[in-house]
């Protein structure tokens, strides 16, 4: 795809497993990349040019500067975002594969929101608070310009700046409640299934650390209606719309954060299985976590035979027979292979969350941060 092989190089020697994980995901930047520049293109097309009225008070509203300008939206809701995923992933977590879901979903949501915001605006073509100061209108001759019966057209706007005047007719949805709700939701859910917040144990630290991006997204919202650049009703479509795509955005690359079945914080299984010779170690690019002493046994004591930390690979290659039984048995019942079959024969379930959460009665393995 795109010009290069996946699977051989140029001298027809096959790649190494890493180098094709790696060239399977660039047609998927490309793409983000290349729909991100055409549909930001759209902010630039003329809209469509809704007829009004002179005794609409709610576009009569005076021009103000905005209160969060748009770059700072792209700080909070992006590049906040982009700078905690790369952060955890590579000091915390260090792993590649999940760096690479976590920014590859955001960067998909977020160009998703973009696509259906932008063009909503010029389709819709309402009329912002402000429309009347943008419109530049003759005010001494406005009594003689309103009909007795119908409704005004743009042609009476006396403003010679067209992007000025065109962004006056892009009031719904709100790009900025749109954008802020998208990127912020999606690293809400990250974040709440990085910490486990469905771990069943009620920590209240991690409630604020999954909910205060919302907070954030809701203040930027607000002030678009205090800055009379949008309609309460153009906040709450956009804010809606950003939910939506964050929450579709981040369930394409990673589990529900309430899933009481699975790791949380484990991504979904690469494109490219795992080798043989890969190595139970690898586990997707999760490095080990410690090291924790000791086989459950059926009383849940533990034992002293080692078990290295947290691998998708499940209780296969670090707990006891009976305690994996057991684990094999309850996802067989309960909700059944995680992974499909391609990837269960080689692979295994998806450990359960209970796994990383320490005080639980069978400790067979500790993930130092799912333990928060």
């Amino acid at each position: 795809m795109f010009g290069f092989d996946v699977e051989n190089r140029r001298n027809g020697e096959p790649r190494t497993r890493r180098t094709r994980l790696l060239l399977s995901y660039v047609p998927d930047y490309i793409v983000v990349i290349v729909m991100a520049a055409v549909w930001g293109l759209l902010s630039r097309l003329e809209p469509f040019h809704r007829d009004f009225s002179l005794t609409n008070k709610t576009i009569q509203y005076p021009h103000k500067a905005d209160s969060v300008p748009f770059y700072a939206a792209v700080l909070l809701s992006f590049a906040f975002p982009l700078v905690v995923i790369i952060f955890w992933t590579t000091v915390i977590r260090r792993s590649f594969h999940d760096m690479n879901s976590g920014v590859l979903g955001l960067c998909l949501t977020l160009v998703l929101n973009m696509m259906i915001t932008n063009t909503i605006k010029n389709l819709a073509g309402r009329h912002r608070p402000d429309f009347i100061a943008r419109c530049n209108l003759d005010t001494q001759n406005a009594e003689s310009l309103e009909p007795f019966i119908g409704l005004l057209t743009t042609s009476v706007c006396r403003q010679t700046d067209k992007n000025y005047f065109w962004d006056g007719m892009r009031s719904f949805p709100s790009g900025h409640a749109s954008f802020a709700f998208a990127g912020l939701t999606y690293i809400s859910l990250w974040l709440g299934g990085h910490v486990h917040i469905s771990d069943r144990r009620g920590r209240a630290y991690k409630s604020f650390v999954a909910l205060v991006p919302m907070l954030t997204a809701m203040l930027i919202g607000v002030s678009r209606t205090k800055d009379y650049r949008h309609h309460w009703q153009d906040v709450l479509a956009g804010a809606i719309l950003g939910i939506f795509m964050g929450w579709f955005g981040y369930h394409q690359y990673y589990p529900s954060p309430f899933n009481h079945s699975e790791d949380t914080s484990i991504p979904y299984p690469p494109r490219i299985p795992e080798d043989e010779a890969d190595g139970a170690q690898q586990s997707y690019g999760l490095k080990p976590f410690g090291n924790v002493a000791g086989d459950a046994n059926e009383s849940g004591a533990v034992g002293s035979s080692s078990a290295s930390g947290i691998s998708p690979r499940g209780a296969a290659a670090n707990v006891s027979n009976g305690e994996q039984n057991r684990y094999m048995a309850h996802m067989n019942a309960s909700t059944g292979s995680v992974y499909s079959q391609q990837y269960g024969s080689r692979l295994g379930p998806r450990p359960p969350a209970q796994a990383h959460a320490i005080g639980n009665s069978r400790e067979a393995l500790v993930n130092p941060y799912g333990a928060m």
